[in-house]
């Protein structure tokens, strides 16, 4: 008894008294985390910075304490290795850094598109020829979904290294579009009756004024350009509505819409009773 009695005097002494100080920063450290996180995320969201850079900067945020905590109970259970400590984490993050090389660039391109702000939660966007509704925006990826709510996952990186098109940017948008009518077709007609269905649209903007003009003598056909203004939400709505009326309206003033015809001649060649 007395020897066992000195070994734990002597491991509390040492070793022991260690671990137990690690054990307490470490209980502490996670309290302070906890702590120091909802503070932080509340004084965020209290400013008028958007949410998307609040759950990004919280990302990174925790990321550093949670470095500092490990580094912290590292050199608390080992004080004499504190200097080989900071060579091995210097190392391993050089290792990591070349491994992870990939990730630190969707990191970067993180990075950047909260600082640029290119796009925020919410807007509909075209990226690397995909198109999708930002949902969050992360350390490492982007995450959109499609408009019929497929789930899609961009880096960061392809995103900062292609064009990308907001669609949500600004509040109205053009709606283009292009109609063909038959040659000899009334020129003044058509653009009458294009003009008309493009100022009785409810959701159409009167300024800027809608055009309607003959912008093509196709092969075929008469080609007229019809564009109309219209708030971002309106866009397909008045996008479909043009188009089905255009079609009924056509139909109802006499107005061809020409279609591809193709011709086969078929030549028959003489036998040898001919």
């Amino acid at each position: 008894m007395e020897n066992i009695a000195a070994r734990l005097e002597e491991f509390l002494s040492g070793t022991g008294r260690h671990i137990l100080a690690a054990l307490i920063v470490l209980f502490v450290g996670l309290l302070l985390i906890k702590i120091i996180d909802r503070a932080s995320t509340n004084s965020l969201r209290k400013s008028k910075i958007e949410r998307t850079t609040v759950s990004f900067v919280m990302a990174i945020v925790h990321f550093a304490l949670y470095a500092i905590l490990i580094y912290l109970v590292l050199s608390t259970l080992m004080p004499n290795l504190s200097a080989a400590i900071i060579a091995v984490l210097g190392s391993a993050a050089l290792a990591v850094g070349l491994a992870l090389k990939d990730s630190l660039a969707d990191f970067a391109g993180g990075i950047m598109i909260i600082f640029n702000k290119p796009f925020k939660e919410g807007d509909f966007i075209n990226v690397n020829g995909v198109d999708g509704i930002v949902k969050s925006i992360h350390l490492l990826y982007t995450e959109l979904y499609s408009a019929d709510n497929k789930k899609i996952v961009v880096n960061n990186s392809k995103i900062n290294t292609n064009v990308v098109t907001n669609y949500s940017s600004r509040p109205t948008r053009r709606v283009d579009l292009e109609f063909s009518a038959a040659y000899g077709s009334d020129i003044d007609k058509v653009k009458e009756v294009l003009t008309e269905i493009a100022l009785s649209h409810p959701k159409v903007l009167k300024t800027p004024a809608p055009l309607v003009r003959l912008c093509e003598h196709g092969e075929s056909a008469l080609k007229f350009r019809f564009r109309v203004w219209v708030n971002n939400a309106d866009y397909w709505t008045v996008y479909y509505d043009v188009n089905e009326t255009v079609y009924k309206r056509f139909a109802e003033e006499g107005i061809e819409i020409p279609f591809t015809n193709v011709t086969v001649h078929v030549k028959k060649e003489a036998s040898d009773e001919d």
